[in-house]
């Protein structure tokens, strides 16, 4: 009595791997499936091999950046420096702007006469003047 297969299990591989495993089970005639079940149920590995084969790997492991990585920090860096400058040249137009803004919204200054320019030095003070304008005797 043969059961069919019902439950799933997902197992996370590199594309490199599947490739691999994808070729193998097609080269043997069988599903991916059916491989990865034979190849399970026939693995008899010890813990201390688990454990090597985990070392293994790590060491296998790339050690210079990745070039895909490179390029994206690359263009990353490229498009932080052109939204900084964009930033500035903004900031100037707007500074330039502002600036022209207030020297149109300023009055122009009225022209002093001799008769009311009466200014007085700092430290100069009235001393017959009181704060409401009126004269101490």
């Amino acid at each position: 009595m043969s059961t069919k297969p019902s439950e799933r299990i997902v197992v996370f591989v590199t594309p490199a791997q599947k490739l691999a495993i994808s070729n193998t089970a097609d080269g043997l005639g069988i599903s991916v499936s059916e491989l990865m079940r034979r190849a399970v149920l026939n693995f008899n590995a010890t813990s201390e091999q688990i454990k090597v084969a985990g070392i293994v790997d790590r060491l296998r492991a790339p050690k210079t950046p990745d070039a895909l990585n490179v390029a994206l920090r690359h263009v990353a860096e490229k498009a932080a420096a052109r939204e900084a400058k964009a930033a500035a040249v903004n900031a100037a137009v707007n500074a330039a702007a502002a600036q022209k803004a207030a020297a149109l919204a300023k009055p122009p200054k009225a022209e002093s006469t001799p008769e009311s320019d009466e200014s007085t030095e700092p430290g100069d003070t009235d001393a017959g003047a009181s704060i409401t304008g009126g004269h101490s005797k």
